[in-house]
C-alpha cells in the first residue's frame, strides 16, 4: 500500500519542515504570540500585546454572568485583532510532542483559528479571576492596544453589552458563512433559509452536510464512501436527500449528508406502543417504567395507610361512643345509690329520734 502524504502540511511534524517537501520553517516575528512556559515566552513582545489586549476585557462578572458565545466572542475579537497586525500575528506551538526545546527555540507550527479561540477563552478566564489581578502587571500596552481600550471606553456599553454585541455579529457572520457555502453547493433558497431559521432557533444545530473547519471555512461536508455528487430525487424541505423512485430521473446535487441530524427535528416518530412490545419480549424494564412501578408502589401504600388511620379513627370513635353509654349508666347508677343512701339515712334518723322519746316518757305518771 503506498503512503498517503497528509494533503495539508501547515500541522505536520518536522521532517516536513524541510524545504524538500516545499514548506520552510515557521519564523516567529514580534506580533506572534507564543504558547508556553518560562520568562522568554512571557517576555516575547507579542505574548505581552496579548496580556494587554485580554486585559481590556477585563469585567469582575465575567466567570459569573457572561455566556459561553459572549465568552466565545470575546476571544475571537481578540484572535482577529492579533491576526490584523502588520505582519499578521500568529498562534504558535512547538511542534511536537516531546516540546524539549525552551525559549524561542522551535520548531513551531500555527494553531488553527478554532484552536486560538481556544487558549485565548483560557486566557480571559484567567484574567478575570480574582487571584490573578497582575496578570499583565509592569507592561505597557502597545499603541494598537491603547485604540481598542478606548474605543470601548467611548462606546458607553458595560463590558457585558460589548460582549452580547460581538457575540450576535460572530454569529451573523457564521450564518453568512454558511450561506454562501450552501449557494455555492447549489442548496435552493428557501432549503437555505429553512436551514438557517433552524440555527437560529438553536445553535448547536448542524446543517446537514456543511461545518465550519478549524480555520474558520465553511464547506460540504463529503465522506470517503459517499462521492462527491450523489443521484438523488432532489432535497427535501429539511435539506436532506430524497431518494429517486426512478434511477432514470435523478440529478446530480451537492451531498447533503451527516452522520449526526438534529435529535429533535429530524428523528422518525417513535412507535411507542411497538417500543414497549419489545421491551417486555425481552425481559426489559426501561428506567422510566421501573420509576413509574415504584410511584404506584408508593401511591398503594399511601393510601393503604389513609384507609388504615381511617378504620383507627371510626373504632376511636366507637370506643368514645361505648364510653359515653357506660357512663351515662353508671352516673344513673351513681344517682341512685345515693337516693337509697339518703333513705336508709332518713330512716334511721326516726328511729333514733323514736326511740329517744320513749326513754324520756319512761316512769312518769299522769
Amino acid at each position: 500500500m503506498a503512503h498517503h502524504q497528509p494533503h495539508n502540511l501547515r500541522y505536520v511534524s518536522a521532517p516536513y519542515h524541510h524545504p524538500a517537501y516545499g514548506r520552510p520553517p515557521v519564523v516567529v516575528t514580534d506580533n506572534d504570540v507564543l504558547c508556553g512556559r518560562g520568562v522568554n515566552i512571557a517576555a516575547h513582545p507579542g505574548n505581552e500585546r496579548f496580556r494587554t489586549l485580554v486585559t481590556t476585557r477585563a469585567d469582575e462578572n465575567y466567570c459569573e454572568t457572561y455566556s459561553a458565545s459572549e465568552k466565545k466572542a470575546l476571544a475571537d475579537e481578540i484572535v482577529r485583532h492579533i491576526a490584523s497586525l502588520d505582519p499578521p500575528g500568529r498562534f504558535l506551538k512547538r511542534e511536537g510532542r516531546g516540546q524539549i526545546s525552551r525559549g524561542l527555540n522551535g520548531p513551531w507550527e500555527e494553531l488553527s483559528h478554532k484552536e486560538a479561540v481556544k487558549k485565548t477563552c483560557q486566557a480571559l478566564r484567567d484574567c478575570n479571576r480574582n487571584d490573578r489581578a497582575t496578570y499583565a502587571a509592569g507592561v505597557a500596552p502597545p499603541e494598537d492596544v491603547k485604540q481598542v481600550a478606548e474605543e470601548r471606553a467611548k462606546s458607553g456599553l458595560t463590558g457585558k453589552d460589548l460582549a452580547a454585541k460581538a457575540a450576535e455579529q460572530l454569529r451573523e457572520e457564521n450564518h453568512k458563512l454558511l450561506r454562501e457555502a450552501m449557494e455555492a453547493a447549489g442548496v435552493a433558497p428557501e432549503q437555505i433559509e429553512e436551514q438557517l431559521r433552524r440555527k437560529r432557533a438553536d445553535p448547536t444545530y448542524i446543517i446537514p452536510g456543511f461545518s465550519m473547519s478549524g480555520a474558520g471555512i465553511v464547506t460540504p461536508l463529503t465522506f470517503g464512501h459517499v462521492p462527491s455528487g450523489m443521484p438523488m430525487g432532489g432535497v427535501g424541505p429539511d435539506g436532506m436527500p430524497i431518494p429517486a423512485s426512478d434511477p432514470m430521473s435523478t440529478v446530480h446535487v451537492p451531498v447533503l449528508y451527516t452522520p449526526f441530524p438534529h435529535p429533535a427535528i429530524d428523528a422518525a416518530p417513535i412507535d411507542e406502543a411497538a417500543q414497549a412490545a419489545a421491551r417486555a419480549a425481552a425481559g426489559y424494564v426501561h428506567p422510566n417504567d421501573r420509576l413509574a412501578g415504584a410511584a404506584e408502589e408508593a401511591a398503594a401504600a399511601v393510601t393503604e395507610m389513609d384507609t388504615a388511620a381511617q378504620e383507627q379513627q371510626e373504632l376511636a370513635q366507637q370506643v368514645a361512643n361505648t364510653a359515653g353509654e357506660v357512663s351515662a349508666e353508671a352516673q344513673e347508677a351513681a344517682e341512685i345509690a345515693v337516693a337509697i343512701a339518703h333513705d336508709a339515712v332518713d330512716a334511721l334518723t326516726n328511729e333514733e329520734s323514736t326511740a329517744v322519746k320513749n326513754e324520756g316518757t319512761e316512769g312518769v305518771t299522769y
